[in-house]
């Protein structure tokens, strides 16, 4: 059984139900990868440094 042609659907309550469930899931999740993606790029700057420091043969041992 088809709905006539000229049938228009305004709002599908279970999706404007779930809204206050989702949207604070996605903020979430998006504050989560941004930490993530912020921690990468700290890792990477810092093994980058490291990297530098232990090339350029200026560092000292670390045992007396």
């Amino acid at each position: 059984m088809t709905p006539p042609l000229d049938t228009v659907y305004l709002a599908d309550h279970s999706v404007v139900l779930a809204l206050p469930a989702l949207i604070p899931a996605f903020l979430i999740v998006g504050v989560v990868l941004f930490v993530v993606a912020r921690d990468r790029r700290a890792e990477r700057s810092e093994d980058a440094a490291a990297q530098n420091d232990s090339s350029d043969g200026s560092s000292t041992p670390e045992e007396i």
